[in-house]
């Protein structure tokens, strides 16, 4: 049973089967359309994860530089699996029961866009977006590290800043203490510790998805 609890929501983090009753949160119309229905739009959507992925490309130049900083904090990976645990042990514990909470279960989209447009769509709307995913977690994981660590205050920000890219709010708010723990290996051994556990916990999610999928 826990088993297929995990595969069900592993995924509310990153590329969840969610579905949001829209009647909830039909509040503004744009063109006769609920706002609701132009942010879950095919279009929309699509539009959004180009956004995404473009603003990772335009680092590309960087990948080299960063793939070093991965390995200059190296010895950070280890404390990952304790950032995937609390993840993970949210998801089977508190998760069934704040997912009934209104407001709280909350979400624009229903998973994270960076896991790709069609990620709703299961195995193949989300494999073929993997290579890209890496990809993002590359740069992506090292600007938050840059930008989101320096204070308590910009790791509320960068938690919050994830309702942005499709999570519900109450994952939102997992990410918070998560956040505080990146920043506490940010500030006892600096940005590539903190940016290679983040995107080592990154590419573990990445992995328990895979592994929910061929199972």
């Amino acid at each position: 049973m826990r088993k297929n609890l995990l595969q069900s929501h592993v995924v509310r983090y990153s590329c969840a089967h969610v579905i949001i009753q829209p009647d909830k949160y039909q509040v503004v119309d744009v063109l006769g359309f609920s706002l609701d229905e132009v942010l879950r739009s095919e279009g929309f959507v699509i539009g959004y994860y180009v956004f995404t992925v473009a603003t990772s490309l335009i680092l590309i130049k960087e990948t080299k530089k960063r793939i070093l900083d991965l390995r200059d904090g190296i010895r950070s990976i280890v404390y990952a699996p304790i950032a995937f645990g609390i993840l993970v042990g949210y998801l089977l514990t508190l998760y069934p029961i704040v997912e009934k909470i209104p407001v709280l279960n909350w979400s624009w989209l229903g998973y994270n866009i960076a896991f790709g447009p069609f990620a709703d769509q299961g195995f193949w709307g989300v494999v073929p977006f993997i290579p890209l995913l890496v990809y993002m977690f590359i740069h992506i994981n090292h600007v938050e590290e840059l930008y989101f660590r320096k204070s308590k205050k910009m790791v509320l920000v960068w938690a919050v800043a994830h309702i942005a890219m499709g999570i519900k709010i109450h994952m939102a708010i997992l990410l918070i203490p998560i956040g505080f723990l990146f920043k506490y290996i940010y500030d006892k051994k600096g940005l590539n510790h903190s940016y290679a556990m983040h995107f080592t916990t990154n590419i573990l999610v990445v992995v328990a998805l895979f592994l929910t999928f061929i199972q």
